[in-house]
């Protein structure tokens, strides 16, 4: 075994905790809600988590240190095994309950693996398309569960091991790797830490917010930390669609929240600079696209229904943009391009640094920035000199191209992943759905969203299925450690006939 697999199989060990304390924190929970037939499944799941991943870690524990493309590949390799644990006791519960004459059909539905897997990767990346049609007939300990994994997929996998963990070499790269740039505090370990306690005192305000609004405390605690998470679960049938208008807007709230980076909620709770959210390019951009989608969304649905209404467009938008997926209205009654003005938001996404998902708000600054420059190179006369100013600050030639090609580069990899995944999609799906509602639908899993429009469910084909996963992976990953992984073997392949090409 070459040094290289040794450091990546160390640090997966590492990850294989998180599963792994989750499960084992949800035990006693069972007992407290007398869902007992659940308790061996979480026990038997948070056993083989931490064992393995302690054999991993004390066996190559010397490999090395760990470098970019180490953490690259491990986050890919720990976004794929750890929502396999995680399927595990949403499948093991159903196949208990199965057997009882009354147990509904949402819960059966969990006892198809493929769905059980499907909610574990739907979870864990924060996406929120379920496999669950009735979700207030769950028993409590997966309708937790659920809640529990979009709650620590919102911040990270990686970031919650490297807050729990002590690790000095490479901790920056693994940081990294889960697509977080941002340093708040002088090292990797205080800089997650300070995400967390920032990211609990978002989600207990949340909770409390819902519950003085109404709500009662069960769906408050659940909807509050999957909103902030940016995630899509819910606990009742229709989402915030069973809730009135005040509940609906205290949840756009807590939904712009889960979209602003948590390096701006530092600034403002522990400075009181609010100057910090206008200042910073992307949140501007948050602000203005926030105000722009609402009214064109407000407008599409008042040209296509013939009424004003206003609140579930701007519900609707800002669970879009902010990647939140949580839903107030059908979307099956609304307008093709209002659909697809969803989709544009979902792909956007809100800002970096944040738990949303999509390309990021800062990615699109710099493109539109890149137009603006260009431009304004070609009217300037040759002795001139182009100024590069972005957030604030002021940026070489050299290092504005290279921003600029990189959120190009993305962006190009993000339309390609999406125009392939809706071409095999569409043939998988019922034809009453529109290529509108396919698009729709791939843009929710690449951008770990959650909107749907129905396609998603039980009956859907196990290959789409399996297609939906995929980009909802790829999407977490924002794409580059997915593609390093999935290209591993062909470059082993090319290296090793370079090998006998020179003997």
């Amino acid at each position: 075994m070459n040094t290289y697999i040794k450091i990546v199989l160390r640090d997966l060990g590492l990850v294989m905790h998180v599963p792994g304390a989750m499960a084992l924190l949800m035990v006693p929970l069972c007992f407290w809600w007398s869902e007992d037939y659940a308790v061996a499944y979480f026990g038997g799941t948070a056993l083989a988590a931490l064992v393995a991943g302690q054999i991993l870690y004390h066996l190559l524990r010397d490999a090395g240190e760990t470098r970019l493309s180490h953490g690259m590949m491990t986050a890919a390799l720990a976004w794929l095994i750890v929502p396999i644990f995680g399927a595990v006791p949403i499948w093991g519960a159903a196949e208990s309950l199965a057997s009882l004459r009354l147990t509904p059909e949402t819960v059966r539905e969990f006892q198809d693996p493929l769905n059980a897997l499907f909610e574990s990767f739907s979870g864990f990346t924060g996406t929120g398309l379920t496999m669950a049609l009735r979700p207030s007939r769950l028993p409590a300990c997966i309708q937790w569960w659920r809640t529990f994994t979009e709650w620590i997929g919102g911040v990270g996998v990686i970031v919650l091991m490297l807050t729990i963990v002590r690790l000095n070499a490479g901790a920056f790269r693994l940081y990294f790797s889960e697509g977080r740039e941002d340093k708040i505090a002088p090292t990797v370990r205080s800089t997650v830490r300070t995400i967390w306690w920032i990211y609990l005192l978002l989600t207990l305000v949340s909770v409390l917010a819902f519950r003085a609004l109404g709500m009662e405390w069960w769906p408050a605690i659940n909807y509050g930390m999957t909103a902030i998470a940016t995630g899509g679960f819910g606990v009742t049938d229709h989402s915030f669609g069973d809730y009135g208008n005040a509940i609906k807007v205290a949840g756009m709230v807590v939904m712009l929240a889960g979209a602003v980076s948590f390096a701006v909620h530092f600034q403002i709770l522990r400075y009181g600079r609010f100057s910090a959210f206008y200042k910073d390019t992307q949140h501007r951009f948050l602000a203005l696209l926030t105000v722009a989608g609402v009214l064109l969304a407000t407008l599409e649905l008042r040209w296509y229904r013939g009424e004003w209404t206003f609140v579930d467009p701007a519900f609707q938008w800002i669970s879009a943009l902010s990647t939140a997926g949580l839903q107030s209205v059908d979307l099956n009654a609304w307008s093709p391009s209002a659909q697809l003005l969803l989709a544009l938001g979902m792909l956007i996404g809100g800002a970096a640094g944040s738990t949303a998902g999509g390309l990021k708000l800062v990615r699109v600054a710099l493109l539109e920035r890149g137009v603006a420059w260009r431009f304004k190179r070609l009217r300037k006369k040759p002795h001139q000199l182009p100024r590069y100013e972005f957030n604030g600050g002021v940026l070489s030639e050299e290092e504005a191209q290279d921003r600029i090609e990189s959120a190009a580069i993305l962006t190009i990899m993000w339309v390609v992943v999406l125009f392939f995944a809706v071409i095999i999609l569409v043939h998988f799906v019922p034809e009453k759905y529109t290529l509108g509602e396919v698009m729709l639908e791939v843009a929710s899993a690449q951008s770990n969203v959650g909107l749907s429009t129905g396609i998603t469910n039980p009956d859907l084909h196990g290959f789409a299925k399996g297609i939906l996963m995929l980009v909802m992976w790829m999407g977490r990953l924002e794409i580059a450690p997915a593609l390093l992984l999935l290209l591993a073997p062909m470059h082993h392949l090319r290296k090793r006939a370079e090998t006998r090409l020179r003997v």
